[in-house]
């Protein structure tokens, strides 16, 4: 009987409930797609890269190393050279390693020159591999591969000749074009840094440079310079100039005690000054900075909620007044002045579990229609909003502060029905 009342007490004044409803779910909305949003970065932070057990560079801070050899964001203050990976590839302890090198782009996209170890070892996520949706790894010196953003947004396909920049700017007016790349393979999109960079043989950043440099101060003719090309071509996967520079180097260790040790040893050794992290403990370091921002975006999301409670608590206030006849007559059918809380309280209740399903409904709903969008501009994957631990307090929140609230007009209706008895005035 007393659902039954509820919805035909709700039903009484739908507009005013259905105003009410949405004020809800709209700050339901907001508090469910913080909280989702926060999940998914700090996901896409943590899996930005996995599997790496140290990242190597020059001597630097934590943060740096990390926010330029994983997320190609600012320059690294000096290099490390192709003899220090050697010897660091060579070490007994170190299964596998993969160089990086840094400081071109293309359309504003960071270029990285590796190895095609870089697509047999470096995982993402949950221990992911790095898979082709399109073509393969590059094979040959003038071979590249583009993330998956990068091949969506500026609309390439296989085959594609492409030329490369100096600097790591979207403007640049220093271009590769005696050096000109060919796209051999597109990789699945991953939902990191991945995927807006593009890929290319490491020993073709040497050559690229080498290429331009004595274009630049000999200034052959373009017969003489097309020549070197292809003496290039051909002599750069054999050998790889020692004075090559570095950006970083990826590690993989054979165990996690090797790992300790390998970074206790470089980051001590004096005469090749260089910093080794482990990518976790960086990781987590860069997203508690970001602690301030979360818990002012969750902040403000909560006060948003207490508003629009305070709406239902006006519109519940308001209704008094208009169902003191409701109320007697509810009196005259043996209703106690106890049930009559009972039903405001329930009434409550039901506006804002209204409120946070449509709330958690607006928010998968916007989460499929822009899933695409965000993934391609900011290169974050979303996915939809399930049951978790935060979502199911946010709801009890809402629940607890509609009880709360909704006493005031309960406590209100409770004191008219003793005092008014069954007249209505």
């Amino acid at each position: 009987m007393l659902v039954r009342l509820t919805l035909a007490s709700v039903k009484a004044r739908k507009l005013m409930a259905g105003l009410t409803v949405f004020s809800i779910a709209v700050s339901m909305f907001v508090l469910f797609s913080v909280e989702h949003l926060r999940g998914e970065v700090r996901q896409n932070f943590e899996r930005a890269v996995s599997g790496v057990d140290l990242i190597v560079g020059a001597r630097t801070s934590q943060l740096n190393l990390l926010l330029f050899s994983v997320f190609h964001v600012g320059s690294p203050s000096s290099n490390i050279s192709w003899n220090d990976y050697l010897t660091l590839a060579d070490a007994k302890s170190v299964k596998w390693a993969i160089p990086i090198s840094l400081g071109d782009s293309h359309q504003g996209f960071p270029v990285v020159g590796t190895t095609d170890q870089y697509f047999t070892h470096f995982r993402y996520g949950n221990k992911n591999a790095v898979d082709f949706t399109l073509g393969h790894a590059f094979t040959q010196p003038r071979d590249m591969v583009l993330g998956a953003t990068v091949a969506q947004e500026l609309g390439y396909q296989l085959g594609q000749e492409v030329v490369l920049a100096h600097g790591t700017g979207k403007v640049s007016f220093t271009h590769h074009n005696q050096f000109p790349f060919i796209a051999v393979g597109v990789l699945q999109a991953t939902g990191t840094p991945i995927d807006q960079s593009v890929f290319v043989p490491i020993e073709s950043i040497d050559s690229m440079h080498s290429v331009s440099e004595r274009r630049t101060i000999s200034r052959h003719s373009s017969e003489h310079m097309n020549s070197d090309i292809h003496e290039d071509d051909h002599a750069q996967h054999s050998v790889i100039d020692s004075n090559l520079q570095l950006s970083a180097v990826y590690l993989g260790l054979t165990s996690k005690i090797a790992t300790l040790q390998v970074q206790r040893a470089i980051n001590t050794d004096k005469q090749a000054p260089m910093s080794a992290i482990l990518p976790g403990v960086a990781l987590a370091e860069l997203w508690n900075l970001m602690k301030g921002v979360e818990t002012s975006l969750s902040l403000v999301s909560s006060l948003i909620l207490f508003a629009a409670m305070l709406g239902m608590l006006t519109m519940l206030l308001a209704s008094i007044h208009e169902r003191q006849r409701e109320i007697a007559v509810l009196r005259a059918l043996g209703a106690n002045a106890f049930l009559i809380v009972l039903m405001i309280e329930c009434e409550a209740i039901f506006l804002a579990l209204s409120g946070c399903i449509i709330g958690y409904l607006m928010t998968n709903v916007s989460i499929w229609l822009s899933a695409d969008y965000v993934q391609t501009q900011y290169g974050l994957l979303l996915s939809p909003l399930g049951y978790s631990d935060a979502v199911l307090q946010y709801v009890l929140l809402g629940l607890g502060l509609a009880m709360i609230l909704a006493l005031v007009p309960a406590v209100s209706a409770y004191r008219r029905a003793l005092s008014n008895g069954l007249s209505a005035k």
